[in-house]
């Protein structure tokens, strides 16, 4: 009884060794933080976090005054140089030298407009952020599933060559009595090398998933808080459940859809660069001063002039008006464009809703009735195969059967979490 107790405490040592070891190498990441990551260091993103940055320093220099002109040279003057004293033919001097200095005053009310028009750009980059952020968690989600099922289809295999390494033992214990055929014994141990390539593959396929998580993450550039860099990482497969499946298609978030939202957004810079035109229209400001040095003894002169647009002359405002003609234009295709891309969204919603529904009726028609009824049968030939009633292609054939129902209920898992991953990305659903 001893030693039943020490063996047991030297194997429980050994499990504990190797999953200390394990997690020193395996990084067990969840959805929620591959999600985490991308958002933090993904370059596209951060690229459109520089963009809405930049516009929004435009939009801080809207509201300036245009820089004030200021000229020099001679005013009034004669080309006679003798002229210019007073000594001159006339007994006086003739002509000024002038300084002068104008500055333009906009009309605050469309420097305003501009500003607010400006601001609105920034906005445009915001919602199509959400965009890229949509379609690289849909990119990575995609990927997690698919290891998640491919890890699945691993323990089918490994459950198979277990069942089948027994199989072939038995069949090899009936060989010696001459009560099985060579062949049989041969094509089960083909069945078995199968397995193998089945696993060379599925592990391929890992590291294929593995590497567009890592690409997404920009996992191995480290992140910006300083988390440590793990030599490798895994996904983290606990508590995994079948996705949710609505009975109705549930259209409440296709409002704020980023793409949805972009188009608002357009709609919200069209109507401001229509503000902004239409302050265009109304008078600018401005003054003039001008200081004249006169010739040959004459008094100094000055001149203070005020100065005023007139932007309602119907042959300088032509452009404007058509402008705000063509806005309005501009407003209308905006809002057929958004209406016809919610409709789309909605049918592509249907569509996706009924597709998972039908997928997730046939994984548990082979959860309920099809995989059960394979294990009985070939426990059935497993056992009439020991009792020497029935023959080792029969309980090969059981066997191989149960496999591929199991195989092929994890390929509708996967068409399941797809079609999810697809419907999601439409709601634009983290």
């Amino acid at each position: 009884m001893s030693k039943n107790n020490s063996m047991k405490k030297y194997i429980w040592l050994a499990v504990l060794i190797f999953v200390i070891q394990e997690s020193r190498t395996q990084n067990l990441l969840s959805l929620d933080t591959i999600l985490n990551r991308i958002e933090r260091n993904h370059p596209q993103l951060k690229g459109f976090d520089s963009r809405i940055l930049e516009l929004n320093t435009y939009a801080t220099g809207a509201r300036t005054l245009p820089p004030p002109q200021v000229s020099t040279g001679f005013w009034m003057t004669p080309y006679n140089p003798g002229r210019w004293s007073e000594s001159g033919a006339h007994g006086e001097g003739m002509g000024s030298f002038m300084v002068s200095a104008e500055q333009m005053f906009p009309n605050r009310s469309m420097q305003i407009a501009e500003q607010d028009y400006m601001a609105s750009m920034s906005g445009m980059e915001v919602a199509e952020k959400g965009v890229m952020r949509n379609m690289l968690f849909a990119e990575a989600k995609s990927a997690f599933y698919k290891w998640l099922v491919l890890k699945k289809k691993l323990t089918v295999l490994e459950d198979s060559k277990s069942v089948l390494n027994l199989v072939i033992e038995s069949a090899k214990e009936h060989y010696k009595f001459n009560r099985e055929k060579l062949g049989s014994i041969y094509k089960a141990e083909a069945e078995l090398d199968d397995l193998d390539r089945m696993k060379a593959m599925f592990d391929g396929e890992i590291r294929q998933q593995k590497a567009m998580l890592d690409a997404l993450m920009q996992y191995r550039s480290g992140d910006d808080d300083g988390d440590d860099i793990y030599s490798t990482f895994d996904i983290d497969t606990t508590g995994w459940r079948l996705p949710f499946i609505s009975v109705e298609t549930d259209t409440s978030l296709i409002t704020i859809r980023s793409d949805i939202l972009a188009y608002g957004q357009q709609l919200a810079i069209s109507r401001l660069d229509q503000e902004w035109q239409r302050a265009k229209l109304k008078p600018e400001f401005g003054l003039r001063f001008d200081h004249m040095f006169a010739f040959g003894g004459q008094p100094w002169q000055f001149s203070l002039m005020g100065m005023m647009t007139v932007p309602i002359a119907p042959w300088s405002n032509k452009d404007i008006k058509a402008r705000i003609k063509g806005i309005d234009y501009k407003l209308q295709a905006f809002e057929w464009d958004k209406a016809a891309l919610a409709n789309q969204i909605r049918g592509a919603l249907s569509d996706r809703l009924v597709m998972m529904q039908t997928l997730h009726e046939q994984i548990n028609r082979y959860e309920n009735e099809i995989i059960p009824n394979q294990h009985k049968r070939f426990q059935a030939t497993l056992l009439a195969y020991e009792q020497n009633t029935d023959e080792l292609f029969m309980t090969l054939d059981a066997w191989l059967e149960l496999k591929m129902s199991r195989l092929s209920q994890l390929d509708l898992l996967q068409q399941l979490w797809q079609a999810n991953v697809a419907y999601e990305k439409e709601l634009e659903k983290r």
